[in-house]
């Protein structure tokens, strides 16, 4: 790795790794208790926290009460996420109170959105932002260290001159020591975001968009790959809108012929060209699925919104994705009830996705964050209660769609990645779960054996939201994905 950080021009200097462990004052080992909120891009965060403090001698725990230290990496998109840590905060009080020399953080979004707030709560030790968790280890010495608890803060968001990015680029590296058995990863290929839509703060908490350097990112892959990682997700707020994104993706298909699954995600409408779906079609192994949301299907919300695209640009593209991917999975995210959205504009909405058949869809009612153009511009003329009523709606509808897709996965074979078992490891066999390339969950029974293997699974039977079946064969990958499904599927 050190030979990498040379090359890249990262800088000399990084976290603190290894040596003498100085919290000898109570136990020779500190537990960690680490719980996260949000999104796939938080789930990574947490993955670097973790590597991070495993490097300086801190154990993880599954239980809150038995750690010493207790992290929240939280979310700040919607207001439910920030209320929920809030719930959390009370109870792990109640913990400190039993336990004074509890340690209590808050890392991510919200301890950047509400620090001035947060701040003020007694049971709060450490307050971190997303752009700077490549310090919580040495703040963390800084509170254990002292005998009068002193509040130990790191915030303030990063621009494309800061040399703070050379230390974040070193936690994304530095999870290249413990990767053993590891069959899914996600990879970061950008950071923070430039759309600016008036609803959203993550400009405000992860900062401007900064792209990693593609030499780092095709490291950080080929050592995941040959370390057993057969699915790799690359992560962006707008990670289509990565340069030359469609070279990308064919660079890392054509270069790992042993990464067995790529994914992306999240995509911004406006950037998908006709150069990332024909990459897309004409490789096998990057999975025929666009997470692509499209929040509103009225032009009036758009505009508003500040999405920078119309209901006919947004149609057009899914048109163009399925003829050239008639297969291909198409994934969403709606709100109801911004400001100024009548009945009108959310008939709109569900026309749209009557028209495009998602295969899933992410709805969410609309929840001002301060600091955004719409909470201060904008009048929240929608009632909650009409907000719950169009809220219902929209999600009965998507049902009702999704269970049509469902349903006509019945008597198919289909290929998935085999994730994890479901009952404890007392036998061999177990009731083993998976994702199709379209993300699908299939449950079946199978050998514990099968777990990070790609196999064949003829589906069976349907609920709600999953696929059931029975295991057919491992999957070879000898040809291309779309030969195998007309094979398989005759």
């Amino acid at each position: 790795m050190a030979e990498l950080v040379d090359a890249l021009d990262l800088g000399s200097s990084g976290i603190i790794r290894g040596g003498s462990n100085p919290f000898t004052r109570k136990r020779s080992i500190m537990l960690v208790y680490l719980e996260t909120f949000g999104c796939q891009m938080n789930e990574l965060d947490s993955e670097l926290v973790k590597q991070q403090l495993k490097n300086n001698s801190y154990k993880f725990v599954e239980e809150d009460k038995s750690a010493d230290i207790i992290l929240v990496n939280t979310c700040s998109v919607r207001d439910l996420s920030e209320q929920k840590v809030l719930s959390r905060l009370g109870y792990f009080k109640l913990l400190k109170d039993m336990k004074p020399q509890l340690i209590i953080g808050i890392i991510g979004c919200m301890a950047e959105r509400k620090k001035e707030i947060l701040i003020a709560y007694p049971q709060i030790d450490l307050l971190v932002g997303p752009n700077r968790l490549y310090e919580i280890s040495t703040l963390l010495k800084n509170i254990i260290g002292i005998s009068k608890r002193t509040k130990q803060v790191s915030l303030f968001n990063i621009d494309r001159k800061d040399s703070s990015l050379e230390l974040l680029e070193r936690m994304d590296l530095e999870r290249l020591q413990d990767i053993e058995n590891r069959k899914q990863a996600y990879v970061r290929i950008t950071r923070g975001c430039n759309k600016f839509c008036s609803y959203c703060v993550i400009p405000k908490t992860r900062g401007f968009e900064i792209h990693r350097n593609k030499d780092a990112i095709l490291y950080e892959i080929k050592a995941l790959v040959e370390a057993g990682v057969v699915e790799i997700t690359l992560l962006g707020q707008t990670v289509n809108h990565y340069p030359e994104f469609h070279a990308l993706l064919k660079d890392i298909h054509d270069r790992f012929p042993k990464l067995e699954r790529l994914r992306f995600m999240t995509n911004y409408p406006r950037d998908i060209s006709d150069d990332i779906l024909d990459v897309m079609r004409n490789s096998s192994r990057i999975c025929k699925y666009l997470h692509i949301p499209a929040q509103s299907g009225s032009n009036k919300i758009l505009k508003l919104m500040n999405r920078g695209y119309t209901r006919e640009h947004y149609l057009a593209l899914i048109r163009k994705a399925r003829s050239k991917m008639p297969d291909i999975s198409i994934v969403g995210d709606m709100i109801v009830g911004f400001p100024g959205e009548t009945q009108e504009d959310f008939e709109q909405s569900l026309s749209l996705i009557e028209e495009v058949q998602y295969q899933n869809l992410y709805i969410f009612k609309y929840s001002p964050r301060p600091d955004t153009v719409s909470f201060r511009k904008m009048i929240e003329d929608v009632s909650s209660k009409e907000k719950q009523i169009r809220h219902f709606k929209m999600l009965s509808l998507q049902q009702q769609i999704s269970l049509k897709h469902l349903k006509n996965q019945l008597g198919k074979i289909v290929v998935i990645l085999v994730e994890k078992a479901l009952n404890a490891k007392l036998y061999m066999s177990a009731r083993l779960i998976g994702r199709t390339e379209g993300n699908d969950v299939v449950i079946f029974q199978g050998s514990r054996d099968l777990i990070g293997k790609i196999v064949n699974i003829r589906i069976e039977y349907i609920t709600s939201y999953i696929l059931g079946g029975s295991f057919v064969s491992e999957f070879k990958n000898d040809h291309s994905y779309e030969d195998h499904k007309k094979t398989s599927q005759d």
